[in-house]
């Protein structure tokens, strides 16, 4: 039996766009009672079906980023400017995002991500700071950041928060596509990969250098 992969002509853009909203509800669904914090980020997607400006033409205002909560808890947005975040879950800021651009806008779908931002440093072939949704795997984090470099030793790599050790043997969870809630990894985080211990040929001259001491004190004391 053949089957109609084509979508219904009843299906407007509208309809497509509200459905696209609802899957991503369902996907950030975890993260609707998370509470933002300073240092945090908000990815903002704004769907604009429709909007007329005073020239009774359509127009569009691309305004979809990420943006930062600074140390105040604000964020500041095209538009509308600087908002008060803190007190907010993904949930209830999207509908207090979508009051305030309500003003510029005819019935905007808004949809806010919250953001984490942590830190890889060491051996990644391009480390840095970078912004990642709490559910994304850890496996995805480590993409972002081009994969660990051929030098790397995964088996070696370990969280750092605020300059003490907070977890090692983070393989398991690099493997089995943990996500960083599940891991535990917050904002400010610093994944640190140590690089694969070389043997080089001064390692073994050092080592040749010491035996050889050993062997000198213990004829030494021997003589004694």
């Amino acid at each position: 039996m053949r089957v109609d992969n084509r979508v219904p002509k009843w299906l407007s853009t509208g309809s497509i766009a509200l459905i696209l909203i609802m899957s991503a509800n369902v996907s950030f669904a975890q993260n609707f009672n998370k509470r933002f914090s300073r240092g945090d980020a908000i990815r903002l997607t704004i769907w604009q079906p429709w909007q007329v400006g005073d020239t009774g033409k359509s127009q569009s205002i691309d305004i979809n980023g990420d943006y930062l909560i600074d140390n105040r808890g604000y964020a500041f947005f095209p538009l509308i400017g600087d908002v008060n975040v803190l007190s907010h879950n993904a949930r209830t800021l999207a509908n207090d995002l979508k009051e305030k651009f309500g003003a510029y806008m005819q019935d905007p779908l808004v949809v806010v991500e919250p953001l984490i931002r942590v830190a890889l440093l060491g051996a990644f072939r391009r480390p840095g700071t970078y912004l990642i949704p709490p559910d994304a795997s850890f496996w995805s984090l480590v993409d972002i950041a081009g994969g660990p470099d051929d030098n790397s030793d995964l088996r070696r790599m370990f969280i750092e928060r605020g300059g003490h050790v907070e977890k090692k043997n983070l393989l398991s969870g690099f493997e089995n596509a943990h996500t960083l809630s599940e891991l535990g990894i917050i904002t400010g985080d610093q994944i640190f990969l140590p690089e694969r211990k070389r043997f080089r040929f001064r390692d073994a001259f050092d080592i040749l250098k010491f035996s050889v001491s050993l062997i000198n004190l213990y004829i030494l004391v021997t003589r004694v």
